[in-house]
């Protein structure tokens, strides 16, 4: 009778190597979440400077566009800003392509190149 109470006792619980593997499972488990998490985490801050960035273009572009067209003048105009700590040169390049029509653009790069870029283009006419 005490044979058979022990192969229960046995039965009945986890072994040493068992648990070991177990937590060797989990432990990797868990670092994978760690590692993803972090690479989330960076792809969440390049993708909210790319949105500052198409915004602070869309806001330079439409200014542009409210402006009479004669006062659009051709030609190529820098500055720079900060977004999220890294500093960004605007280009803003406005070309006469005809009489009554101009093609302005608007890039924005990384001084550094280190980080997004984002670049919209328009096109304003005269009254005919």
């Amino acid at each position: 009778m005490s044979h058979r109470s022990w192969s229960y006792a046995q039965a009945a619980g986890f072994t040493l190597i068992e648990v070991i593997g177990a937590l060797v499972i989990f432990s990797v488990g868990v670092l994978m979440v760690i590692q993803v998490s972090g690479a989330l985490g960076t792809q969440m801050r390049y993708a909210g400077t790319r949105s500052e960035l198409a915004v602070h273009a869309s806001q330079r572009l439409d200014s542009l566009e409210a402006e009479p067209f004669a006062s659009v003048s051709a030609g190529t105009t820098l500055a720079t800003l900060t977004v999220q700590g890294v500093e960004y040169e605007c280009t803003v390049t406005v070309v006469q392509l005809t009489p009554v029509l101009k093609r302005i653009e608007v890039s924005l790069a990384a001084t550094g190149g280190d980080g997004p870029s984002h670049s919209v283009t328009s096109y304003v006419g005269a009254s005919w």
